[in-house]
């Protein structure tokens, strides 16, 4: 079930059995003003609130529906309203319901008489200040109910807070504990109703819903007398009272919203439809010293499973009393909140989901005007735009080429997060007209210059052929900039011009800005040449004095640090152990080369061709490989770290024993390859990656990402993988984890296992949740707390297969062999077992309640004991 909502709401969905029929109560929950115009609070604000005032061991709301409206307080009881400084009344009222509390300052017993009562300022009106005390069952948070050690001596307390018509009159009276806030779920006065009729009738009928003799007031927080008894909703505009709970407004006084709520819920079942779910105001918890009050709302509709999984979409909103929406407004929101790609962009729309004039100023709401610092940037960039035109204008130019420029819509102005999808439309448009423009004017110019091609032919040039390679032209090699000619041509120009000589601190500030630039654009061509045309071959002449100029530094150290070698011809050599960090190797030739223990480190391979070369123990550490096409080379024991992977293509090559750290692998093609026992670590293989036919036995993989690859006759026998993810990964052909070890890795989206080989391997809390596995082998395999639920496990075999504690909900065993399996503490409900095999299955405290199963069924010598079987399934399941 997918949660769709806006920024001020909050809901809650559960499911549960009411007289044996499954039900989703829907409950929405938001925190509003207490003022003439009441607005809600940001949920974020809202929980944080909750969370400071209520504690972590108080429910807001249980979630399942109140058939009483009740109303609640937290807060504290004020004296700054009167004389009186050691006792105070405080009044809760909302319509025609009040309750008063009596509250005195600390006392004590002082034989049958309590003592005088200490001033006080604010006293929190909770559960540890009214009766009771360790001991007691209905209030044991409280005070007064038997002797405790204050400052070294034995005291019984007076509670601070009474009921008016109950009050204490003796150290033996026990009253029931007065207050404004929730009752503990697990108090006697409250738990008693929860009913006793837990018997066989319930266990065969009813589990595990409720007992027939259950009260649902139970769902009630409130004490009994804060509830409305004669309704189940309070009215919207209900007028309220609240006394003596503000430090500075004695009488607080208004009126609840006129808003209704309601939800809108999307079935499986019926796709394109929704319905509402209307909802009613159960509960007005006020924070009086907040000035906020908490607004419960409560609906409810019949479902088909009883863990509402049938439900797709649940979305709540309010309206205003008498301006009903309809269903077609609230099915065009949501669908626009789905939308996969632009439905992030629809969240800021509060209004489409409430009135107006619920939605207070927050991140999503313009402010009124601009701040200081936006004021300063325009009036400086106003000013500084200003100076440059009278520069201009002095040296020439006319006034009429500095006329503003209005930028086009939708630039002119920064939106707001409202307008988000309209701008975000509004500028797909404009990009796509501005690219339909472009295409038209460069057709338009290629026909003006084709036209022109026979005069321009007279005098040397094709002006045809002139635009049509500028439109495909692409810088190509490493960048040609010579920092020192540079230089030497900026220390010539005061020789040439007869000028004074530059200052040496400038001339030192040019050297360096050179020297910056030449390293920038290496640098960036370093991370981009594959993104440039590819180099043209070197003339014979520069090969040839290459290859002299490598042989000579091979003889010597075997240094090619930060060398151009650009399409070097480098076949066949000896390069073990050279070191080429950071040297230019774009297009160059290593085939059959010998670079065992070479150090490629930040060097450009773009292109290289390396096919049959012997790269075992090389070292690839942030090299750029993008473009690589390469066959039957070695690079066992090598290291890949932080190397660019793009478009590669290695076919027949091996990796073993490597390791591959930091990678991300793109667009690339990895065929009949062997990577057994690498140690590979934070890679992604990411769309548009082939992986067929290798090899990945002993090797580790932790945090490696699958996402979208083409794989087949992948073999992971024996290999370890931990935190893994495979997403949208068809992974039906060939696949084998067997006698492998997974930790936490997860299948998900799209992904399947049709047929795949786990025989003796080992999951650990991993999840292939929803995945089809059909014909899947976990022959004495271990799947320890796993989720498989929603698999599609039919024909699979799980022969004699450890699975403890791990989830088979709603999964599809038809068919499946599960003979001699532990299945001990597994959850099976709901699963369909129709023609599985369960001989000799233990099925020791496995929860094996609602399967479906048939006559061919065999459970013959399975271990039953304890093992849960109710509720049964329903006949619809059965069918």
């Amino acid at each position: 079930m997918k949660t769709v909502k806006p920024l001020r709401l909050s809901v809650i969905t559960r499911p549960f059995l009411r007289q044996a029929e499954q039900r989703l109560a829907v409950t929405t929950l938001c925190m509003v003003s207490m003022n003439a115009k009441p607005v809600l609070t940001p949920e974020p604000e809202f929980w944080k609130t909750l969370s400071e005032e209520l504690g972590p061991a108080t429910a807001i709301d249980l979630g399942i529906p109140k058939v009483r409206a009740e109303m609640l307080a937290t807060g504290f009881a004020y004296t700054a309203h009167q004389q009186e400084k050691t006792f105070c009344a405080a009044r809760l009222q909302v319509g025609n319901l009040e309750k008063d509390l009596a509250v005195f300052g600390d006392r004590f017993w002082i034989g049958a008489r309590p003592s005088p009562p200490q001033p006080f300022e604010a006293m929190r009106i909770d559960w540890t200040h009214a009766y009771g005390g360790p001991g007691f069952a209905d209030n044991p948070l409280g005070r007064g109910h038997g002797m405790e050690t204050v400052n070294g001596h034995e005291v019984q307390r007076v509670p601070n807070i009474e009921d008016p018509a109950h009050r204490l009159h003796h150290p033996g009276d026990r009253p029931e504990p007065a207050g404004f806030g929730p009752l503990d779920i697990a108090w006697p006065r409250r738990l008693r109703l929860i009913g006793k009729q837990y018997d066989g009738h319930w266990r065969e009928n009813l589990f595990p819903g409720f007992a027939e003799d259950m009260d649902w007031q139970l769902f009630n927080a409130a004490p009994a007398d804060q509830r409305f008894q004669d309704a189940a909703e309070i009215a919207p505009g209900t007028p309220y009272t609240v006394w003596n709970m503000h430090p500075e407004t004695p009488i607080q006084q208004g009126r609840l919203p006129q808003w209704r709520a309601l939800a809108v819920i999307a079935r499986h079942r019926l796709p394109g439809q929704i319905e509402e779910v209307p909802q009613r105001l159960t509960t007005a918890w006020f924070f009086p010293h907040l000035e906020r009050v908490v607004l419960v709302f409560h609906g409810e509709t019949r479902i088909d499973e009883d863990d509402a999984s049938d439900i797709s979409h649940v979305m709540p909103a309010l309206e205003a009393v008498g301006q009903p929406r309809g269903l077609a407004h609230y099915a065009t929101v949501l669908h626009q909140r789905c939308d996969p790609e632009k439905g992030a962009l629809f969240m800021f729309r509060d209004d489409e989901l409430m009135p107006d004039e619920a939605i207070g100023p927050w991140l999503d709401q313009p402010g009124t005007g601009d701040s200081a610092l936006v004021r300063n940037m325009r009036e400086r960039g106003a000013q500084a735009r200003e100076d440059l035109k009278q520069k201009a204008m002095a040296a020439g130019h006319k006034a009429r080429h500095f006329n503003d420029r209005r930028l086009p819509e939708p630039f002119s102005r920064m939106p707001t997060l409202r307008e988000l999808p309209d701008f975000v439309e509004q500028a797909d448009r404009h990009a796509r007209a501005q690219r339909e423009q472009g295409a038209v004017e460069r057709e338009r110019l290629q026909r003006e210059a084709d036209a022109n091609a026979k005069e321009s032919m007279k005098v040397g040039f094709d002006t045809g052929k002139l635009v049509r390679e500028h439109d495909a032209m692409r810088p190509k090699g490493p960048p040609q900039v010579d920092s020192a000619e540079l230089l030497r041509g900026f220390e010539g120009i005061p020789a040439a011009t007869g000028t004074a000589p530059l200052p040496e601190r400038q001339v030192e500030a040019m050297r360096k800005l050179a020297r910056d630039a030449e390293r920038g654009l290496l640098a960036l061509y370093r991370g981009s040449a594959q993104h440039q045309s590819p180099i043209d071959a070197p003339s014979d002449e520069r090969q040839a004095a290459l290859r002299v100029k490598v042989l000579s530094i091979l003889q010597a150290n075997r240094d090619f640090t930060g060398m151009d070698l650009t399409g070097a011809d480098l076949s066949d050599m000896d390069l073990q152990g050279a070191c080429f960090r950071r040297a230019l190797l774009e297009g160059a030739d290593l085939r059959r080369a010998r670079c065992e223990g070479a150090d490629f480190s930040e060097a450009v391979l773009v292109r290289a061709q390396l096919s049959s070369g012997d790269f075992t123990r090389a070292i690839f550490r942030d090299t750029n490989l993008a473009g690589i096409h390469c066959e039957q080379a070695g690079f066992s024991h090598a290291l890949f770290e932080g190397a660019t992977f793009e478009k590669l293509k290695f076919v027949r090559c091996d990796f073993s024993s490597a390791r591959l750290h930091h990678l991300h692998v793109i667009e690339s093609q990895l065929l009949h390859c062997r990577f057994d026992a690498i140690d590979a670590a934070y890679i992604g293989f990411l769309s548009d990656v082939a992986i067929e036919d290798c090899s990945f036995r002993g090797a580790r993989l932790v945090k490696a990402g699958f996402l979208g690859c083409r794989v087949a006759g992948l073999d992971f026998t024996g290999a370890e993988l931990e935190a893994c993810a495979w997403t949208h990964m068809n992974c039906d052909e060939h696949m084998s984890f067997a006698r492998a070890l997974l930790r936490t890795t997860c299948f998900a989206g799209n992904s399947s296992l049709r047929n795949a080989d786990f025989e003796e391997a080992t999951l650990v809390q991993c999840s292939l949740r929803e995945i089809p596995m059909e014909g899947a082998r976990f022959v004495r395999a271990t799947l320890d707390t796993c989720d498989l639920s929603s698999c599609n496990l039919t024909a699979a075999d799980l022969g004699a297969a450890q699975t403890p504690e791990s989830l088979f909900i709603r999964s599809n065993l038809s068919r499946a062999s599960l003979r001699a399996a532990n299945l001990m503490n597994a959850n099976f409900n709901k699963a369909r077992l129709l023609s599985a095999d369960l001989r000799e299955a233990n099925l020791f405290r496995a929860d094996m309640s609602q399967i479906v199963i048939d006559d061919v069924t065999e459970t013959r010598d399975a271990y039953i004991v304890h093992t849960k079987t109710v509720p049964a399934a329903r006949a619809a399941a059965v069918e």
